[in-house]
């Protein structure tokens, strides 16, 4: 039986001349399918690099004394962590764009718009837009159940009206997920037991809905659910593999 997707190796990046060691969750991020960044890390130096998808046999090297690194999903803009203090630079323009310093360590980051960087910290989630002069804004307060999670991904829909944390820990020798969705509208928080989740619009009969799907997994069974929201009644659909 064929499979449902396709796979297809286009780079390796220990060809390109990218030390193997600096190749991890820690070091490496894609924001999009267009830049690959990796923190380089040397013996006497630090590096960013920076891997164009449309040029990857060309990827730019630049020293760097940062903590973690992301590139704009579609731009030549990067944005720089070294402990509390967040820098963006345009490096088309070899410019700074604007910097910050907050009060608090941040856990987790990811572009989640072309003008937006969303910060995940131990005890909130800020939005930072990139325009403008403007600091970054508290979206809401994270769940204390979630506060020994190591948080590996962030997301919203579309319309930036709906966000979800998506953490795991180590529960009776096993990893647990959970996540935090969460309603701007409502300003609620829901818990969900689950180790993945996205946001996509869908259109139905000229109706534009936001639809959250998200994956779950136990010891025996997983499942993955679908499900619209936004809405005082949602429809649910839900996938189980045994």
């Amino acid at each position: 039986m064929a499979l449902p997707i396709r796979f297809q190796q286009l780079l390796e990046l220990p060809r390109l001349g990218i030390n193997s060691t600096s190749i991890s969750f820690s070091n490496l991020t894609m924001q999009s399918d267009r830049f690959i960044c990796v923190r380089e890390q040397l013996p006497n130096q630090m590096n960013v690099v920076i891997v164009d998808m449309e040029a990857p046999q060309s990827p730019t090297r630049r020293p760097i004394t940062a903590d973690a690194a992301i590139m704009h999903p579609s731009q030549n803009i990067l944005a720089l962590r070294a402990g509390q203090t967040l820098q963006i630079f345009n490096i088309s323009q070899k410019q700074k764009i604007k910097g910050y310093n907050l009060p608090e360590p941040i856990n987790f980051w990811k572009w989640i718009s072309d003008t937006t960087i969303a910060l995940v910290t131990q005890k909130a989630v800020f939005h930072w837009s990139i325009e403008g002069t403007s600091e970054p804004v508290l979206i809401f307060e994270r769940l204390p159940a979630m506060a020994d999670h190591q948080i590996i991904n962030y997301h919203t829909n579309k319309q930036q009206t709906w966000m979800c944390v998506v953490g795991i820990a180590q529960r009776d020798n096993r990893v647990v997920g959970n996540i935090q969705l969460y309603s701007d509208e409502k300003k609620v928080s829901q818990p969900i037991e689950a180790h993945a989740a996205a946001f996509t619009n869908f259109t139905v009969g000229g109706k534009q809905c936001s639809i959250f799907t998200f994956a779950s997994r136990t010891a025996s069974s997983a499942k993955l659910f679908i499900t619209e929201v936004g809405t005082a009644a949602p429809i649910s659909v839900s996938y189980t593999h045994l």
